[in-house]
């Protein structure tokens, strides 16, 4: 029954997403704009403050918009805390980041944002050393689960990606690093643009605050940085995460380097990315509401929230993955686009979505 079902659902589901499909570009960030375009309108985050308050120790559920120059990143963060609270949740659960917009995401995204800006009135900066920290603390007030989105912009390994080469090994032939560089920061990484530190592409930056004392957690999203904030929850903590972003399957796999993520080896772990290791995903330019996969995610959600209560563990994880994946490469394959190949891994035995009913919510 549960086969049919997922089969009708995903059917459903497409035939919504295709009424207001649109044809939209890869999800790389977008070109700065021109001299002469027209003056931005007003700033609507002008007067916005990111929170400061220490997260609540309640915290089970992150919410994080990483990119700074689209909107639609915002948006599904803030239809998903909706999601959540319906689900029965409260504020305090619940904690939300975002990265306030540039120039260019109020000129391409500017009716959009200025929606969406008194909803994210109460959400913490989305940067790195924020949201490691709030994790580590998190760790230390031992949640039943926790359950993490980020969404934003993502690259393959960084100094890869920075020296255009595919073979680490090639790397002291195109940059100057020192000793321990390509292990901590070769890695994929998804950008979380708030605050004034280096954003996702400016490696050079990155490795110069690295050397003058900036600890990775604080410079970068990765693979390794997430999986030790991760690891100071309590092993029985169960843990999901999603990540939309091109090439966010490198949290899971690592076909080109020694062995899986070290996110695998987090106990008590599911994990949803958008895509594989090597691809990009869609929907992360100006104009696009949602992300194909970020879109596709929340409406799956919807769907399994509608049909009762719920918290994260005790959702069909394996069965909403298959759903999305078949909504989004179904969309992909209509719009003629690459298949993003949205990946899932889970360390958490098939029995325990069901049998986590009595966690509370």
């Amino acid at each position: 029954m549960r086969e049919a079902h997922s089969a009708m659902g995903a059917a459903g589901l497409f035939r919504s997403l295709l009424l207001g499909a649109l044809v939209l570009p890869a999800c790389r960030p977008t070109e700065p704009s021109a001299p002469g375009q027209d003056p931005p309108p007003p700033d609507p985050f002008e007067s916005i403050a990111y929170a400061t308050t220490p997260l609540p120790s309640s915290t089970k559920v992150l919410l994080v918009a990483g990119g700074d120059d689209v909107a639609n990143f915002a948006a599904e963060i803030v239809e998903q805390r909706e999601l959540w609270k319906h689900a029965g949740l409260r504020d305090e659960d619940i904690a939300c980041y975002f990265a306030k917009p540039s120039t260019d995401a109020l000129l391409g995204d500017g009716e959009q944002l200025a929606a969406l800006a008194p909803e994210l009135r109460r959400c913490y900066s989305a940067d790195p050393a924020t949201l490691h920290a709030h994790l580590r603390a998190l760790g230390r007030a031992a949640p039943p689960y926790l359950y993490l989105y980020v969404t934003g912009h993502g690259l393959p390994p960084l100094l890869r990606w920075k020296a255009g080469v595919d073979d680490p090994k090639e790397l002291p032939h195109h940059l100057e690093l020192r000793r321990g560089e390509v292990g901590r920061f070769d890695r994929h990484a998804i950008g979380l643009e708030a605050g004034d530190g280096p954003g996702l592409g400016e490696v050079e930056a990155i490795l110069e605050a690295s050397r003058a004392g900036s600890p990775p957690e604080s410079l970068v999203l990765t693979p390794d940085t997430l999986a030790a904030a991760l690891s100071e929850l309590p092993p029985t903590t169960q843990k999901i995460v999603v990540l939309q972003a091109c090439f966010s399957g490198g949290f899971i796999e690592r076909p080109d380097d020694d062995g899986p993520s070290p996110l695998t080896k987090v106990p008590n772990i599911t994990i949803l990315t958008a895509t594989s290791a090597a691809r990009p995903s869609f929907g992360c330019d100006p104009g696009a509401h949602r992300t194909y996969f970020g879109g596709t995610f929340n409406r799956v959600l919807a769907q399994e929230l509608e049909q009762g209560p719920h918290s994260p563990p005790t959702l069909p994880w394996r069965s909403m993955y298959e759903t999305i994946r078949f909504v989004v490469e179904t969309m992909e394959t209509i719009d003629g686009e690459r298949p993003s190949q949205p990946q899932m891994y889970t360390n958490v035995p098939d029995a325990a979505p069901t049998g986590a009913a009595s966690i509370p919510p």
